[in-house]
């Protein structure tokens, strides 16, 4: 997790006041939710996945996991600065190898429940970053962090918001929030600091 701080620290500024773009997935490369599987069809995002864009093509990651792993992702993106992208079908972990494999047309409708699970945490994350300026144009604070989990704060002047991630497949404590009562917006939990639990492949969004 600390390569990851590192890069977003130094992304902070790099632009400048510039609003750039933040992705997970787009039109050059597999679709996301095969890299989030227990088993990831491809070790290199670079390498297209051309070997099943024409045949023997994915199908939709079975159980939950994956889509887990993929709000994980998409919570990262959506309390941080920039104007965060879906690219279409992401949010319901569209499956798809390389080009043009991962055109396929968009489905509506019957999804799995990890599909559907993961449609209702991007909503809310929207709606999250929607009603707080924080995360949108906050200063972010590394408050405590592991291999797999980090835990910041996002500020802007009065509006103070909360981020937990764990990715790991275990739940895990995570330290540094402040103490006294917190809730975490996308569960609607009341929770307490300092410390707290995160659940396996979870982010919790946290105010006081």
């Amino acid at each position: 997790m600390s390569d990851l701080i590192t890069f977003m620290d130094s992304n902070t500024s790099f632009y400048g006041v510039s609003v750039m773009s933040t992705f997970l997935g787009n039109h050059d490369v597999p679709r996301s939710v095969h890299f989030a599987e227990d088993a990831p069809l491809w070790a290199d995002v670079w390498a297209n996945g051309k070997d099943r864009n024409w045949s023997n093509q994915p199908g939709p990651p079975a159980g939950a996991n994956a889509y887990e792993r993929l709000a994980v992702g998409f919570a990262l993106l959506w309390t941080n600065r920039g104007a965060p992208m879906i690219y279409y079908g992401d949010e319901v972990g569209l499956a798809g190898a390389g080009d043009p494999d991962n055109r396929r047309m968009m489905t509506f409708g019957g999804y799995a429940p990890g599909q559907a699970a993961l449609l209702a945490k991007v909503k809310k994350l929207g709606a999250l970053r929607a009603a707080h300026t924080s995360l949108r144009r906050g200063d972010r604070t590394t408050l405590s962090y592991d291999n797999d989990t980090w835990v910041y704060a996002m500020v802007d002047g009065t509006d103070r918001v909360y981020v937990a991630i764990n990715r790991s497949d275990a739940a895990k404590t995570v330290t540094g929030l402040p103490a006294g009562a917190l809730t975490d917006q996308l569960t609607g939990e009341a929770l307490s600091g300092p410390s707290l639990t995160v659940p396996a492949r979870s982010a919790r969004v946290l105010t006081p």
